[in-house]
């Protein structure tokens, strides 16, 4: 083999016991959270999603709309490894997450600078730092960590679009599709940290021309464009279903950043360390201003910007919670790029021996440091393989009205048990009475619903709680409900697949002619 291909097997191995190593750490340490439970249920409800957003087999059998108003196209291959034992395809799903994030990592930076070591080490530290191994540990939505796979990729791609390399607008689109396909919130703390970088091109020499200017913006165009037609099945059902109702999430428990700093580092016998802390960070990040690249210089700013606000928290009239955490990750992927950039600055010069020990403390730093970081952990409930867990039955309040229900029907008003059965998408009953009755069916209203009784179809009202109500005939009742995409919905999702063929055949066409002029020229 080839220098190249080996160097290539050395890199895969290093990830692959990293992989490992983490996994195994989660195993041991990590706790059964609800929020582990709903990462499962959440996955496995969707079974039946090119069918219909609702699975009444889970979610309490509420007919729950999570599944419109959560993303769900990335974490859809993990259905593929919850059909047996769940704790160990989760593991699975874990493992690969992590080995993703480090190839991840590690291309687009290699692609970024051109450095292996460079590269090497942004991997290590990103998929091995603090904000995520809190987000796998403690916060545990598999949406928060699966997105940091694609924040490389995206910021890659407007790197290159800002400096003059208009062809990547493509990665760039693909990269904030599949941001937008996990977590919504982080596509919008992306986009906030790129509006400033267009005022702040002036101060490039690229930009000195306004035929930079007009294909820097056509490209963005195109971008924003191209993502909304690859994205537009997951917004479009979204507000398709919530644009009559305006549902709002409730806001989520935020980190006090200036009361930990208060408590930890402004106390009287470690303040004046810490403001001598702060006045040697202060050199350092003006050191590395000055000596950086236009690019570093952009990130620095911003990194100064985010934490500024994450310490003083200004207050908004909208509710910031999810942002914040996403603003966090963004503001810790850029703050690793600049330390990796400080480590080199200062050992540039050094031979690769240097080299090799720097990435080799590393690894071991901070491998040292995540395992005490899960050792810190004493979960009450820890994960074990033959583990039996409850989570068809797992209840969220996620814009879901007939929670409250219980699954108790009411018979013109009245509380009553009445025996039901579902599958995946479907929801039906046998009811008897010699009367004709209003039955209030706990089950959440939704335009998508089709309800027949004695395969008749019936007039729906809405009941007071957000659930079906309707009149049922005398006697022997057989109630139906088949739950489908609307036909809005089935349309915008039609749009997205097309739009996913030809962006596709585009993307490969590209990436195919641009390895054909790379061989020619070699």
């Amino acid at each position: 083999m080839s220098s190249r291909s080996w160097r290539r097997v050395i890199i895969g191995v290093i990830f692959l016991i990293l992989t490992i190593f983490y996994t195994s750490l989660f195993l041991n340490h990590a706790a059964v959270t609800n929020e582990l439970i709903f990462n499962i249920a959440h996955i496995k409800s969707l079974s039946s999603i090119f069918v219909s957003p609702i699975n009444f087999d889970y979610w309490g059998h509420t007919g729950s709309l999570i599944n419109l108003y959560s993303p769900w196209l990335t974490i859809l291959p993990g259905i593929l490894f919850l059909n047996q034992n769940v704790i160990i395809g989760f593991l699975i799903i874990i493992s690969l997450i992590t080995y993703a994030t480090l190839v991840s990592s590690y291309y687009y930076m290699k692609k970024f600078s051109g450095d292996t070591l460079e590269s090497l080490l942004f991997a290590v530290i990103y998929t091995l730092s603090f904000n995520r191994f809190w987000l796998i540990f403690g916060e545990q939505r598999i949406e928060n960590y699966l997105v940091l796979i694609f924040l490389p990729m995206v910021y890659y791609g407007a790197f290159q679009i800002f400096n003059g390399q208009f062809q990547d607008w493509l990665t760039l689109t693909l990269g904030m599709s599949l941001i937008i396909w996990t977590s919504p919130y982080m596509a919008l703390a992306v986009v906030l940290t790129l509006i400033p970088v267009l005022p702040l091109m002036i101060f490039s020499r690229l930009s000195h021309h306004w035929l930079y200017w007009g294909k820097t913006l056509l490209n963005l165009l195109k971008a924003a464009l191209t993502t909304c037609l690859l994205t537009i099945g997951y917004w479009g059902p979204m507000l398709e279903n919530q644009w009559p109702k305006k549902v709002l999430q409730q806001s989520r428990p935020q980190f006090d950043y200036w009361s930990w700093f208060d408590k930890n580092f402004l106390t009287q016998n470690n303040q004046y360390l810490f403001f001598i802390m702060i006045a040697l960070l202060a050199l350092v990040v003006f050191f590395i201003f000055l000596k950086s690249s236009f690019s570093y210089k952009i990130l620095i700013l911003e990194s100064l910007v985010i934490a500024a606000l994450l310490l003083i928290r200004p207050q908004f009239q909208i509710d910031t919670s999810r942002l914040i955490f996403a603003i966090t990750s963004v503001l810790d992927f850029f703050a690793i790029m600049i330390l990796i950039r400080v480590i080199l600055l200062l050992f540039q010069e050094r031979s690769a021996v240097i080299h090799l020990l720097i990435l080799l403390v590393t690894i071991g730093g901070f491998g040292y440091l995540t395992y005490n970081q899960a050792n810190e952990f004493q979960p009450q409930r820890k994960i074990q393989f033959s583990q039996k867990i409850d989570y068809k039955n797992l209840v969220v309040n996620y814009h879901d009205q007939s929670l409250d229900s219980k699954n108790h029907f009411l018979i013109d008003g009245h509380s009553s048990q009445v025996q039901f059965n579902t599958k995946d998408n479907q929801y039906w009953l046998q009811y008897y009475n010699p009367k004709s009755v209003t039955m209030d069916i706990p089950v959440q209203n939704y335009s998508g619903n089709k309800v027949t009784v004695n395969n008749e179809s019936v007039k729906l009202y809405k009941s007071k709680r957000g659930t079906l109500s309707l009149k049922t005939d005398p006697n022997k009742n057989i109630i139906e409900i088949h739950s489908h995409h609307t036909i809005l919905a089935t349309v915008f999702l039609l749009i997205n697949l097309f739009s996913f063929i030809g962006f596709g055949y585009i993307y490969f066409s590209n990436k195919w002619r641009s390895n054909k002029k790379i061989m020619a020229e070699s």
